[in-house]
């Protein structure tokens, strides 16, 4: 079953982060629904994440497609939240 792709936010011991997991069994948390929703690449997407939102420490492990990221304070993780959250309504984005 598809939903609205809606990301909420948590701490853990590296700082913030946020991601959609309301049905990681199925692909709800996969990192490229945001840059696909958007129309943008991948590297873009980054960029993105970097240079307006304030996010670092990013690895990706090429055997799992797999891409991490986190901040260092709520503010930033929290205005990346809201900005995917209030695109995926404004476009329908289902996932």
């Amino acid at each position: 079953m598809s939903h609205l792709l809606k990301f909420s936010e948590w701490e853990s011991a590296s700082g913030w982060h946020c991601n959609d997991v309301s049905d990681l069994a199925h692909g709800s948390g996969y990192w490229w629904h945001v840059p696909r929703m958007l129309n943008i690449e991948l590297t873009d997407y980054v960029l993105l994440l970097k240079n307006n939102f304030n996010a670092i420490n990013f690895k990706y492990d090429i055997k799992y497609n797999v891409l991490l990221w986190h901040w260092q304070n709520y503010e930033d993780c929290h205005r990346f939240t809201l900005y995917v959250n209030n695109e995926a309504k404004k476009r329908r984005f289902f996932i």
